[in-house]
């Protein structure tokens, strides 16, 4: 047995609550643990690489890792977190999702047929075929409506405008997850983030009440973003995994220009870097941490598109942001056709073409403020045209303060 995964957790910030006095205790001994993903878009975000390292952890330490992902339970919304209803999607899109979720959760845990491979279960494949009357008989009398709404997540819409009920049934059907795989694969622990916490706990109860069961959960911390709002998958400025998504390069500029105060967090939750290395990196301030971002960087970039997708954007973005050369494939950049050039592009227009802002009113802020140059000059003028007077090498270098740029490639 390797060292005890809870106190892998706790030393790298990753233990948010426990249901255990002592969790350590429980997963001394080999366990099979579940974390549940919701398949509502076709692509996890940074805020899934947390319990996605949790589970890599998990089989490092000698633990069966289950992934849950929730074809069924998708279909009726997790209220967790949510201010609204969630997207209602299609059987068909949420089985496509359910593919492309396991390929991205297969690069950090192995898949497989041993006692410590990792398995992906679907609750479609036990919930869609229930009979309503038959679920509600099994297992309507152990939850109580007064303590369902007094959970955080069901709280939160009913203050925010209500809830429905086809969301409010969310937590019956995640607690009833976790009964099941505790009689089928001996599922003892359940993980998820913090705003979880209520779904584990009715989860864990409803074991106990029509099992007998000692089940436990464990929470991780929400990663969040800088507008103090948790990423997820309808959340606008998310950072996605699949770099059709998100670009590899835009994916390593976001680790690279992570917040001082988030480098050694961070380092903790999404590297398998040891802790000592960690402190080692962060034992300094001001420019010296630009070495720990940048390791940051590639050791992520690295787990979730590989070592050469990773180094190629560590040098390109090295020779970028020094003003040396910026034709490395792996910087953001779209084609311009010349004959736009002839009558002229208004700056606005190209940006938000560009995606350095999402509006031409946003635009027009960051131009005003100082923050958009063309090439290395700053515009001051919001309605500067761009033209074929302003291709340099045969590009446009648009750039948004000092870490966004887009080459524009005329032809």
């Amino acid at each position: 047995m390797a060292d005890n995964v809870v106190e892998i957790f706790a030393q790298r910030g990753l233990l948010a609550q426990a249901t255990d006095v002592e969790p350590a205790q429980r997963l001394a001994e080999p366990c099979t643990v579940y974390v549940g993903f919701d398949p509502t878009a076709d692509s996890l975000h940074v805020g899934h690489l947390v319990p996605v390292m949790g589970l890599a952890w998990l089989q490092r330490c000698g633990h069966r890792p289950v992934a849950l992902v929730g074809g069924a339970t998708a279909l009726v919304g997790d209220p967790s977190g949510k201010t609204a209803s969630r997207q209602m999607l299609s059987h068909s899109e949420i089985a496509d999702n359910v593919e492309a979720i396991k390929a991205q959760i297969a690069r950090l845990v192995r898949f497989g047929d041993g006692p410590q491979d990792a398995v992906l279960v679907n609750n479609a494949d036990w919930l869609a075929g229930k009979n309503w009357i038959e679920l509600l008989r099994e297992v309507g009398p152990c939850f109580s409506v007064n303590r369902m709404l007094s959970m955080d997540s069901v709280k939160g819409r009913m203050e925010s405008g209500g809830i429905t009920f086809l969301e409010f049934n969310y937590m019956v059907m995640q607690a009833y997850d976790f009964l099941h795989l505790h009689r089928s694969l001996g599922c003892t622990v359940q993980m998820g983030g913090q705003d979880q916490w209520g779904n584990i706990v009715m989860g864990i109860e409803l074991g106990r009440r029509l099992a007998g069961a000692a089940l436990a959960g464990l929470t991780f911390p929400l990663v969040m973003k800088a507008d103090g709002t948790k990423f997820g998958k309808s959340e606008a400025g998310n950072v996605w995994l699949d770099a059709q998504r998100t670009p590899v390069f835009d994916f390593y500029q976001f680790w690279r220009n992570v917040a001082d105060a988030d480098v050694r967090r961070f380092l903790g939750y999404f590297t398998f870097l040891p802790v000592a290395e960690i402190d080692a990196l962060c034992a300094v301030d001001g420019q010296a941490l630009n070495a720990a971002k940048e390791r940051l960087a590639v050791e992520v970039t690295t787990l979730i598109h590989g070592a050469e997708a990773a180094e190629r954007c560590r040098a390109d973005a090295q020779r970028a942001f020094a003003g040396q050369d910026l034709s490395g494939d792996s910087i953001p950049h779209m084609p311009l056709a010349a004959a736009e050039l002839a009558t002229g592009i208004g700056l606005l227009d190209l940006g938000r073409r560009a995606g350095l802002w999402a509006s031409n009113s946003e635009g027009r802020r960051l131009v005003q403020g100082g923050g958009v140059r063309l090439h290395d000059a700053v515009v001051d003028d919001p309605a500067r045209m761009v033209t074929a007077a302003d291709v340099s090498d045969g590009t446009i270098v648009l750039r948004c303060g000092k870490k966004r740029l887009m080459r524009c490639d005329v032809g």
